[in-house]
């Protein structure tokens, strides 16, 4: 399964590091993006494609007018999530999905945003059936289909083995087939391979 992309935008540490913790126990493959400068909001931003934001109200309104713009503008790529630290600010319009209390306990935060991350997790798996495969997914896939191990395939392609496992999980979520007799018959249709090629 692909990493759910998480970005906590806010300049404590302590707020940082007690939303990761609470993240992790939801047992989910997270890649988390730590903010705590301004400046450096949007670009972090402009990196993530889908997932999930957390930022506080006192954060946003440092961040200024182009920061809440580009949140307002591209609220369909992230579940954003305000912690509202403080009683009111200029930029009380950003669209969230969600608010986190100073009050709330643990156990309420975990809940929120736990809802989140599996709706995520869910999309995700959805999302990438029938994506098509790259290049160097298909060239992995050609080598399964031929019989090769994790092994050769790295050695064959100069690439780790690691590598070579990743690609493998993106190519069976992508087209939505789990055994190599599947992948095989998906690599001759398509031409990737002929049935002289098959040992």
């Amino acid at each position: 399964m692909e990493s759910i992309h998480v970005i906590i935008a806010d300049r404590s540490q302590l707020v940082r590091l007690g939303l990761t913790g609470i993240l992790y126990r939801t047992g989910l493959s997270l890649t988390i993006r730590e903010v705590s400068e301004p400046d450096k909001f949007i670009h972090s931003l402009q990196k993530e494609h889908n997932g999930l934001l957390i930022t506080s109200r006192s954060f946003v309104s440092v961040c200024g007018t182009e920061a809440v713009k580009y949140v307002q503008n591209n609220r369909h790529r992230f579940y954003n999530v305000i912690i509202e630290d403080i009683e009111c600010g200029p930029y009380n319009d950003i669209p969230c999905n969600e608010r986190i209390y100073l009050n709330d306990s643990e156990r309420t935060i975990y809940r929120k945003l736990q809802k989140y991350m599996q709706q995520l997790s869910d999309h995700g798996d959805q999302d990438r059936a029938g994506e098509e495969i790259s290049q160097r997914e298909k060239d992995v896939l050609k080598l399964v289909a031929l019989g090769m191990t994790n092994k050769e395939i790295a050695e064959k392609l100069f690439i780790s083995s690691h590598t070579v496992i990743s690609h493998r999980k993106n190519i069976t979520a992508k087209l939505g087939i789990k055994t190599i007799a599947g992948l095989t018959v998906y690599a001759l249709i398509n031409k990737l391979i002929s049935a002289e090629d098959i040992k």
